[in-house]
């Protein structure tokens, strides 16, 4: 499946119903369409938010199939170049909330909740492919 978004952040919703509909019609476990949801909302936000250096309405892709066991979504736009397993540096869990710098945790969680993460900068396009085994619901 295909979706396109524009560069708001009203998106967000029509994403996570999306991605819903995608669970329904390819017997996805609930659990993987959340994992997906939390991980592609904060990519979502973050190109919105910081990939696009004009106010222009800008077109944001999404392709998610089922490949086997595996759940594979691609992210691409054609913001800024950003490969987030690269260019973001992990948060110091250590440091106190207080004493921590702002930012950082959502690509933590990105990179801890998935299975496979890959990005590529193709002819203007960011490309971040996720992957993750759809788990199978017990009976």
């Amino acid at each position: 499946m295909r979706f396109s978004y524009r560069n708001e952040l009203s998106e967000l919703e029509t994403l996570a119903q999306n991605l819903e509909t995608f669970g329904d019609e390819n017997d996805v476990n609930p659990a993987i369409i959340h994992a997906f949801n939390l991980c592609l909302d904060e990519i979502l936000t973050n190109i919105i938010s910081y990939g696009f250096e004009d106010v222009t309405e800008h077109d944001i892709y999404l392709e998610i199939h089922r490949d086997g066991e595996m759940i594979v979504a691609t992210m691409v736009d054609n913001g800024k170049a950003f490969n987030p397993l690269t260019d973001s540096k992990d948060p110091d869990l250590e440091t106190s909330i207080e004493d921590r710098e702002i930012g950082g945790l959502g690509i933590f969680f990105l990179k801890q909740m998935m299975d496979e993460l890959d990005y590529q900068r193709m002819e203007g396009y960011n490309r971040l492919t996720m992957r993750k085994k759809n788990v199978e619901l017990p009976d």
